[in-house]
């Protein structure tokens, strides 16, 4: 779960006295959303596919200095930490630095989806429900027992929204009577929003896994 398990270090940032045009090469040769720019050692931030598209190829990118957007993921930083960050600035990578603001190499989102992907959660097979309950009520020892009352094994479980004063969790949970777990949720104030089966087959699955991630608006 930390980026530096998933950090590449094949990309060599490009300096401030090189070219829009060097910069924008690379991008395409990357598929960036943004590259960053380095003075020396130092990070100066990074800078946006429009902002080069929108300049003259032979200028320096020092000349589009003021336009870089300073953010980047510490190398003690989640995968989670990633996902924000990457919805945030609407980029789909991130530069790695580390205590000193070093440069230690590039995080993309392919590789942090991927990584994300083999969290048990994700891959471990089982049935998704998101439910919906108060958030005065809201517990997680009391969602384990209705889980465990109906001999159901939860893998899995976290916030996935929040609706004036109710809030959404998505459970995982391995369980051969889902229509009983979801009955008992319902009868203790639970609204059951979607429900994804577990299956065999494996194109199904993968529709409903991305049916979840649109809904998840991942």
């Amino acid at each position: 779960m930390i980026v530096t398990d998933y950090i590449s270090k094949d990309f060599i940032p490009p300096k401030l006295n090189q070219t829009v045009g060097h910069g924008l090469e690379l991008m395409r040769e990357f598929g960036l959303t943004h590259v960053p720019v380095f003075e020396g050692l130092g990070f100066v931030g990074m800078l946006s596919r429009e902002t080069l598209e929108d300049s003259e190829v032979e200028i320096k990118l020092s000349e589009l200095k003021d336009f870089a957007e300073f953010f980047y993921m510490t190398e003690t930083g989640s995968l989670l930490d990633a996902v924000q960050n990457f919805h945030n600035h609407t980029a789909n990578v991130l530069v790695v630095l580390n205590t000193e603001l070093q440069y230690l190499g590039l995080l993309m989102m392919e590789d942090v989806i991927s990584g994300l992907s083999t969290l048990p959660f994700i891959f471990e097979p089982g049935a998704i429900m998101i439910v919906e309950v108060s958030q005065k009520q809201f517990s997680i020892s009391e969602i384990a027992k209705i889980a465990e009352s109906n001999n159901a094994r939860i893998i899995g479980l976290f916030i996935t929204g929040y609706q004036e004063d109710k809030i959404q969790i998505a459970i995982k949970l391995i369980s051969d009577n889902l229509v009983s777990v979801s009955e008992t949720f319902e009868r203790f104030n639970y609204s059951v929003l979607y429900k994804f089966f577990n299956d065999e087959k494996e194109d199904l699955m993968k529709d409903r896994f991305d049916m979840l991630m649109k809904y998840l608006d991942i």
